[in-house]
């Protein structure tokens, strides 16, 4: 039998008495734990015998009363406070709450130390800590059954919750999205009170939450891995496992999602290699093959994106985008090149979608494109929708300018030909560079002792170079016009020549 809270009060040498909650004293008590901390009940689990000095009872009525309640509502079968020791005044409010929560209160001596509390807890409860070994001892036996035949994450999950009779699932901190592929969904109402439960402590989530959501007790233990995330365990029955068995679960969990997360890092980086093969045209579509279709994206059409303000790589903040695609099964490709980063993937307007909500910062999108070997022009494409965009955020190719420039490369190749064909010839001819002394003048607004100074020439030297210009182009500096015409042709020539 069980050690109860009443047996506990019969041991002589641990001189406990009962005080509140009497109606409660044939609790079971599993474990006995000491705990200072203001919320206990984050701490304990089910059975548990809380022993404190008093630190963390609050001193005013309301807050004691909260105290019992939170944890009874815990599982609790007790609370131990140290006599004459540091526990506030003990209000009547308290008491009341004990007997009406069934939640005994107990006192120990001064003299006596809780560790002796503990040890006689855990000498009486031998057996059931050997049943645990046994629970461990099989789970553990079921992964290496899972690995044994190549499972996959879903099916080792379905045979974990079997073993402790829970659904469970493996959920991101930041959305509540399933880290693992076909694995049962939960009710969004879980979804969302988890999520909530993350947000509210910022973050840093205790060993064990208990969330009770529509009158079901769900249990929430994070996974100790790199990836930010959390087991969800939904009980078969109000027997809920005990916590240091759903530890052993969660530190299965991790192995998997660690395995899963260092896998795409291998596959991220094979894709950025074959991407920027393909954009540089150092690789053709048929050698490319193999790689594509390992990511997805062996059949067209596809689409390009190039986005900016993603930050210095592909990490996004709510995690890396490149595991974020993965885990909603958007087949994808990324490559950062400076401060653009391009994402080739199928031009599915579901995925597209997707894509682009996960993405950060200002995108551009080519024009649905059927063979890999159209990356590079799809890449100056989606450049130019980014550029072009007007206060959107997703910009595609055709879209953007139409009144104040050109809306496609061809356009552009004609602007730049037109305005800028004869000083890019005279350049050719004379070993000169006017293009970029037109380029740092415009840049510094036409301050003639700016660009100079930039240019590290003489006002005169740059005077004479701007002139040569107006001459060539037929357009004059001092017209707004014209200054607007160069300065288009200056910026479609950086996007074609990229």
């Amino acid at each position: 039998m069980p050690l109860t809270v009443r047996d506990l009060t019969q041991i002589p040498y641990l001189r406990t008495r009962l005080f509140a909650g009497e109606s409660g004293a044939d609790r079971a008590v599993a474990w006995a734990h000491s705990i200072e901390l203001p919320e206990p009940w984050i701490w304990i689990e089910s059975g548990d015998l809380l022993m404190t000095v008093g630190l963390g009872v609050p001193a005013e009525p309301e807050g004691q009363v909260a105290y019992v309640e939170n944890l009874a509502a815990a599982g609790a079968s007790g609370i131990a406070i140290g006599e004459d020791m540091q526990a506030p005044p003990l209000a009547a409010e308290m008491l009341a709450a004990a007997d009406r929560e069934a939640l005994p209160m107990l006192f120990t001596a001064y003299e006596v130390p809780f560790v002796q509390v503990s040890r006689a807890v855990a000498a009486a409860n031998q057996d059931r800590e050997h049943v645990r070994l046994v629970k461990a001892a099989r789970i553990y036996d079921r992964v290496r059954a899972a690995l044994a035949t190549a499972s996959t994450p879903a099916y080792l999950l379905r045979a974990l919750g079997e073993e402790i009779q829970c659904s469970l699932s493996v959920r991101g901190n930041e959305d509540g999205f399933s880290l693992f592929k076909d694995t049962e969904d939960i009710p969004d109402s879980i979804r969302i009170a988890f999520v909530n439960a993350v947000r509210s402590r910022a973050g840093a989530m205790p060993g064990i939450v208990r969330l009770d959501v529509g009158g079901s007790i769900v249990l929430v233990l994070p996974v100790p891995s790199g990836r930010p995330a959390s087991l969800i365990a939904i009980p078969h029955s109000p027997d809920v496992p005990a916590y240091a068995i759903l530890q052993h679960v969660a530190t299965v969990v991790a192995l998997e999602v660690e395995r899963q997360w260092a896998g795409r890092e291998e596959l991220r980086r094979l894709g950025s290699e074959t991407l920027a093969q393909l954009m540089h045209a150092r690789i053709s579509g048929a050698s490319a093959a193999p790689q594509l279709r390992l990511h997805g994206v062996e059949n067209g059409p596809f689409i390009l994106m190039a986005a900016v303000g993603t930050g210095d790589d592909e990490t996004q903040a709510s995690g890396p985008l490149h595991h974020l695609l993965a885990e909603r099964s958007v087949p994808h490709m990324l490559l950062r090149q400076g401060e653009v980063l391009y994402c080739l993937l199928p031009a599915t307007s579901a995925l597209v979608d997707a894509a682009t909500t996960l993405i950060q910062g200002d995108i551009g999108i080519s024009d649905p494109f059927n063979e890999p070997d159209s990356v590079p022009s799809a890449a100056r494409e989606a450049r130019w929708a980014l550029a072009q965009k007007n206060d959107k955020r997703v910009t595609r190719y055709g879209e953007g300018w139409s009144m104040l420039g050109p809306r496609s490369v061809s356009e552009a190749r004609e602007l730049v030909t037109q305005v800028l064909g004869p000083v890019i010839e005279y350049d050719r001819e004379h070993g000169t560079d006017l293009l970029a002394s037109l380029d740092v003048f415009l840049a510094c607004n036409r301050s003639w002792l700016a660009a100079s100074s930039r240019l590290s020439v003489h006002k005169q030297t740059l005077v004479y170079r701007i002139r040569r210009i107006e001459k060539l182009t037929g357009r004059h500096l001092n017209d707004t016009a014209s200054v607007s015409e160069l300065w288009l042709a200056m910026r479609a020539r950086d996007l074609i020549d990229r």
